[in-house]
């Protein structure tokens, strides 16, 4: 998303950007404040949309009538939050595919393309579902899969990936139980059940937010949240 926010200037010409916490070092004291507006690329977390059939509406009770609607809301949806430059980490499981649902490489492919539908680029940290197709029809072999995701829209495809929001790094893994341990974490995979908050990190399920993206700051308040509460209160470990 492309944010302009309001700049302070101290005696020395820096510029602050309040919201972000972020420093531009400008010439003179006299700069206009129109120069410290710039562009800021930022990065959204999602998982487990399982775009593909029918059966995860039914089975997870999301409501949409049909696939086709479910597709067309996330789409517009957004590309109202997100930007051409920006980017949107999904977390595991863009496609459904499963012993009950399995689908042709076409209608696969067919998946992949929606995002060239999307406005930001689509980073893809593999789940089970894409594990599944890479057995079923790449030879358990992920560059080609890889590849595959590429010429259909997907930006990067990856197994995890260590990264920085802000000040914070994290660990994405598509997968709970192989969380890092002293670190961050985001996961997905178990979609309600077990909620946002984990000890080691936070569930990024499409879910657990109306299908919206979560962005830098709201996962770095849930971050706030769960080090100032969630982390203490012993009840929360019962669940």
């Amino acid at each position: 998303m492309v944010v302009y926010k309001t700049c302070y200037f101290n005696k020395k010409g820096v510029v602050y950007q309040s919201q972000r916490k972020r420093i531009l070092y400008i010439n003179g004291e006299n700069a206009s404040v129109s120069l410290c507006l710039k562009e800021i690329q930022m990065k959204f977390f999602i998982s487990d949309l399982h775009f593909g059939s029918n059966e995860i509406l039914i089975r997870e009770n999301r409501p949409f009538s049909s696939m086709k609607k479910f597709k067309k809301f996330c789409i517009n949806l957004w590309n109202k939050q997100a930007k051409r430059k920006d980017e949107i980490w999904v977390v595991g499981d863009f496609v459904n595919f499963n012993k009950n649902n399995e689908l042709s490489k076409e209608e696969i492919a067919k998946i992949f393309k929606l995002a060239k539908k999307i406005r930001a680029k689509i980073i893809l940290i593999i789940g089970n579902g894409e594990d599944r197709v890479i057995n079923k029809y790449f030879n358990n072999d992920f560059e080609q899969f890889k590849t595959f995701c590429k010429k259909q829209g997907i930006h990067e495809v990856l197994h995890d990936a260590y990264i920085k929001v802000q000040d914070e790094y994290f660990y994405l893994n598509h997968f709970p139980h192989k969380y890092h341990k002293n670190t961050n974490n985001m996961f997905g995979h178990t979609h309600r059940v077990t909620g946002i908050w984990k000890p080691y990190g936070l569930n990024v399920g499409c879910d657990l937010n109306h299908f919206q993206l979560f962005s830098e700051n709201e996962i770095l308040r849930l971050l706030e949240m769960k080090r100032k509460w969630w982390d203490k209160d012993i009840d929360n470990f019962c669940m």
